[in-house]
C-alpha cells in the first residue's frame, strides 16, 4: 500500500460517515446524516476546499482573486457596459461550475464596485446581474480587511483602523489604573499585539496613503499609555521612551519585507508589473520600495536612526 492510499484513506475516514444533531434549550433534533461539507474547525478543511475549488473557471477579459471561499472578479475596460458585459459573462460561468460541482452561491451577499478617478460619474452603479438577482453596489467594499474606495484613496480604510487602534487602546488603559499597573514591558509588549497589530495590517497596500496619519494620531496616543506621558509631551520622544519605531518607519519596512517575498519565484506576484500609476499619490510599494535585505528589526533601527533628530543612544 503507497503512502498516497494511506493519505487518501485517512481522508476518507475524515470525511464520511458524518452526522449531526441541533440542540434547541431542552430540545433535540434527531440525528442526520451530513452528506457534503468539511468539519468546521478542522486543520485540513482549508486545504481540501481549495483543492476542490481550485479549477473553477476563469473567463475572458477578467482576472480573479480566490482567498478560501472569497473570491473577487474583475474587469478593465473604457467604459462600464464592457465592464459589466465581461462580469455577466464570468457569472454565469461560474453558475454552471458550481452546480456541476454541488456548490451553491449566494447572489444576494455578492456585491460590485466600480474603480475609476470619473468624478462626473462619481455615483455610477455597475448594472449586474446574477442568477436573476441584482448585484447589490457597495460604494466602499471590504476585501480581507481593507476598506476600498472608488479612487483608491483609502480614506474610509483609514478611519476604520483608527477607530479600532482606539478601541484597543481603551483595553490597554485598563491595565495602568492606580489599584493596580503592568510594568512597562507588559505595557508595551501589549501595546504591540493590541494596538500596533491592528495598525500595521496590510500597511504595504495602504501605508502611501495621505490619510496614514489618521492612524498615527492613535498609535501616539498608545505610545503615550505604555510611557504614561501627558499630551504636551512631544511626538518625538514618545516613541523612543516606549522603544517602538515610529509607525511610518514600521510601515516602510513592513512594505519592503512585503516586496522582498515577491522575489520568490513561489509567490504568486512574483515577475508581476504593476501598471503606469495615473496619479502621484498613488505610490504603490512595488514601486517605492527596496527588497528588504536584513531583519526587520535591524532595519528599523538605522531607517529610524536616518529620520530621527534625537542623539543616537535614544534610537
Amino acid at each position: 500500500m503507497t503512502g498516497d492510499h494511506r493519505f487518501v484513506m485517512v481522508l476518507r475516514e475524515l470525511l464520511h460517515n458524518r452526522h449531526f444533531q441541533v440542540n434547541l434549550l431542552t430540545e433535540r433534533s434527531r440525528w442526520r446524516a451530513q452528506k457534503n461539507g468539511l468539519p468546521q474547525g478542522s486543520v485540513l478543511a482549508p486545504l481540501l476546499f481549495n483543492i476542490y475549488t481550485n479549477d473553477q473557471p476563469s473567463s475572458p477579459n477578467t482576472s480573479r482573486f480566490l482567498y478560501a471561499d472569497d473570491l473577487a472578479l474583475t474587469s478593465q475596460h473604457t467604459s462600464f457596459e464592457e465592464v459589466e458585459a465581461d462580469l455577466t459573462v464570468a457569472l454565469n460561468n461560474l453558475s454552471v461550475y458550481y452546480k456541476e460541482n454541488s456548490l451553491k452561491p449566494n447572489p444576494s451577499k455578492t456585491e460590485s464596485c466600480a474603480f475609476h478617478l470619473r468624478n462626473n460619474q462619481a455615483g455610477h452603479k455597475l448594472d449586474i446581474t446574477w442568477q436573476g438577482v441584482p448585484i447589490a453596489h457597495n460604494s466602499h467594499p471590504k476585501y480581507l480587511g481593507i476598506t476600498l474606495d472608488r479612487s483608491l484613496t483609502y480614506r474610509k480604510n483609514c478611519e476604520n483602523v483608527k477607530k479600532k487602534v482606539h478601541s484597543r487602546n481603551n483595553i490597554l488603559q485598563r491595565l495602568t489604573t492606580t489599584k493596580w499597573g503592568a510594568s512597562p514591558q507588559v505595557l508595551r509588549t501589549s501595546g504591540l499585539a493590541l494596538a500596533f497589530s491592528v495598525g500595521e495590517y496590510a500597511c504595504p497596500v495602504w501605508g502611501r496613503s495621505a490619510h496614514a496619519k489618521l492612524v498615527d494620531t492613535a498609535l501616539n496616543e498608545t505610545c503615550r499609555i505604555i510611557t504614561g506621558c501627558l499630551k504636551p509631551t512631544p511626538v518625538q520622544l514618545l516613541y523612543p521612551l516606549a522603544g517602538i519605531a515610529p509607525p511610518d518607519v514600521r510601515r516602510t519596512v513592513a512594505s519592503s519585507a512585503e516586496r522582498a517575498k515577491m522575489d520568490d519565484t513561489r509567490h504568486p506576484m512574483h515577475g508581476f508589473i504593476p501598471a503606469p500609476q495615473r496619479l502621484p499619490s498613488r505610490r504603490s510599494f512595488m514601486k517605492c520600495v527596496d527588497p528588504l535585505t536584513t531583519g526587520q528589526a535591524q532595519a528599523r533601527c538605522a531607517l529610524w536612526r536616518q529620520k530621527v533628530s534625537l542623539p543616537t543612544p535614544f534610537v
